[in-house]
């Protein structure tokens, strides 16, 4: 079997890529427990994996700004209770995170299983364009005027911090 891509050695070697025989770098060497083989075939290895389209792809970015526009007005009416904000904040933010996550996995799911090697990324930067409105944006008027309220409005940047890394860690599985 040939490797795809032309992958070239930069000096001559005796290690040789386990599928095409060709010469390989120590460097770009990648252990298989059949041997070593060019990057190109891990590559190409690895997209067989993956089979969401563009399709998939903006219905996960659709759904996240939705429910990340949700998200951040929860965030927001939380991080206005007061006292209690921070330790509500540690558990609502990491609930809205799973739920966006199970959202989309749902749909993608319902579209045929479709698995998408950047589905995380396309969900965490729409949740975070979502909630900007709610969170974002206020935090940062507070900050460049100089309110003392402004550090109670970081507390909502934590959750949104805690939301995303939640989604993305469920959804990178």
């Amino acid at each position: 079997m040939d490797c795809p891509g032309n992958y070239v050695a930069a000096q001559p070697s005796a290690l040789r890529c386990a599928k095409c025989n060709r010469p390989l770098d120590v460097k770009d060497a990648q252990r298989t427990p059949t041997g070593y083989v060019c990057p190109h075939y891990v590559k190409a290895r690895v997209a067989t994996f993956y089979n969401a389209g563009a399709q998939h792809y903006i219905v996960t970015a659709l759904i996240a700004l939705a429910l990340g526009a949700v998200a951040g007005l929860a965030l927001q009416l939380v991080g206005n209770v007061g006292f209690f904000a921070i330790i509500l904040t540690l558990f609502v933010a990491p609930l809205a995170g799973g739920l966006i996550a199970e959202a989309i996995q749902r749909v993608l799911r319902a579209m045929g299983k479709a698995r998408g090697q950047y589905v995380w990324l396309v969900a965490a930067i729409s949740v975070t364009a979502g909630a900007a409105i709610f969170v974002i944006l206020p935090a940062l008027v507070l900050l460049l005027t100089g309110s003392p309220a402004a550090l109670f409005a970081l507390i909502p940047l934590v959750g949104l911090a805690i939301t995303v890394s939640t989604m993305v860690a469920r959804l990178r599985i």
